[in-house]
C-alpha cells in the first residue's frame, strides 16, 4: 500500500476539564502515538485548543502544521444570541443535582466549535496545497484517559474503505454515537465538520431535533424503562438488526435529553446522510 496522507485534528482543552486534571494529556499523547503516529509517518497535525498557556507542550508533543490557541469563548452568550435556552430545555429537571450537570448546550457547542475549527484547518490546508487527505482523524487531547475502553480507545485501520465515517462500536448505539473519535476521508469529514452550525439551530426550542428526541422517537431505538438503568432494551443496538427485526416502539426521551451530544450526533448524521455511511469499529 502506498503511503497515505493523514491528518490528525486535536481539539478542546489540553486535559480533562470536568475533572480539572490537565495531566491526562500526557496519557492521551502516548495513546495517540501508539495508535496513530508511530504507524503513520505521513501524518499532519492540526490543533484548536482553549488553553494558550499549553502552547509549548502542544508543540513539543505534536509539532502541528497549524494551530489556533485561544481563550475560551463565552458560549452562554452564543446560546443567548442564537435563541437557545437551557432553562427551556431543562424545564422541571434539576440538572445541577444530577450526573448530567455538565451536559448543557454551551458546553456541547464549545466542544463542537473547537473540533470543527481543527477539522477546517486540515481541510483548508489540503485545498490550499492542491491535494486531499486520505484520512482525517478527530479526537481530544485526553483520549484514553476518561470513559470506558469501548469508547476511549482509537481503533484506526488505514486499510479500510475511507468512504465511510468510522466511530466506536459500543452497546449504546440506540442512544447515539460514542463521540470521542471519528475518522473518514476528507470528503466524509468535511460533511461531519458542519455539526457545529447544525447544533446552533438544533438546540433551539421546537426544532426538528427536539421533535425527533421527544415526540417522533429516535430512529433505530427501542422503548425502555427510563427509571431502570439495567433495562436490557436500551442496549439492543437496533441499527445492527435486519429491518424486519427492528423494534417498532421507538424511544422517546424527556426534553432535557436534547443536550446530549450522543443523541445529537445521531440526529446530525441522519440529517446529513452520514448515518448510512457510518461504520462501527
Amino acid at each position: 500500500m502506498s503511503e497515505q496522507k493523514i491528518a490528525l485534528c486535536l481539539h478542546g482543552y489540553f486535559g480533562t476539564l470536568s475533572e480539572n486534571n490537565f495531566e491526562t494529556s500526557a496519557g492521551g499523547y502516548e495513546h495517540i502515538k501508539e495508535r496513530l503516529l508511530s504507524n503513520n509517518i505521513n501524518t499532519d497535525v492540526f490543533v484548536h485548543c482553549w488553553q494558550p498557556e499549553y502552547e509549548g507542550k502542544i508543540n513539543e508533543y505534536y509539532q502541528p502544521v497549524e494551530s489556533k490557541l485561544e481563550k475560551q469563548i463565552d458560549f452562554d452568550a452564543v446560546c443567548k444570541l442564537q435563541g437557545i435556552s437551557q432553562d427551556y430545555i431543562d424545564e422541571g429537571f434539576p440538572r445541577s443535582q444530577t450526573m448530567y450537570r455538565n451536559a448543557i448546550a454551551s458546553r456541547i457547542l464549545s466542544f463542537y466549535y473547537s473540533r470543527c475549527e481543527a477539522l477546517n484547518m486540515a481541510i483548508n490546508h489540503a485545498k490550499k496545497n492542491g491535494f486531499e487527505y486520505d484520512w482525517i482523524v478527530t479526537t481530544r487531547f485526553d483520549i484514553s484517559q476518561r470513559g470506558g475502553s469501548e469508547v476511549n480507545l482509537i481503533r484506526f485501520h488505514r486499510d479500510q474503505d475511507n468512504n465511510f465515517l468510522y466511530t466506536t462500536f459500543w452497546n449504546q448505539m440506540n442512544s447515539g454515537y460514542g463521540d470521542m473519535w471519528f475518522y473518514g476521508s476528507q470528503k466524509i469529514m468535511s460533511e461531519y465538520s458542519t455539526i457545529y452550525q447544525s447544533a446552533l439551530s438544533d438546540f433551539t426550542p421546537n426544532s426538528k431535533y427536539e421533535e425527533f428526541v421527544t415526540r417522533l422517537g429516535v430512529l433505530d431505538s427501542q422503548m425502555f424503562n427510563w427509571y431502570d438503568s439495567t433495562d436490557y432494551r436500551q442496549f439492543s443496538n437496533e441499527v445492527l438488526k435486519p429491518q424486519e427485526q427492528k423494534s417498532k416502539q421507538l424511544m422517546r426521551f424527556p426534553r432535557w435529553r436534547v443536550t446530549d451530544s450522543h443523541l445529537h450526533h445521531k440526529w446530525f448524521c441522519i440529517k446529513s446522510g452520514l448515518y448510512e455511511k457510518t461504520r462501527w469499529v
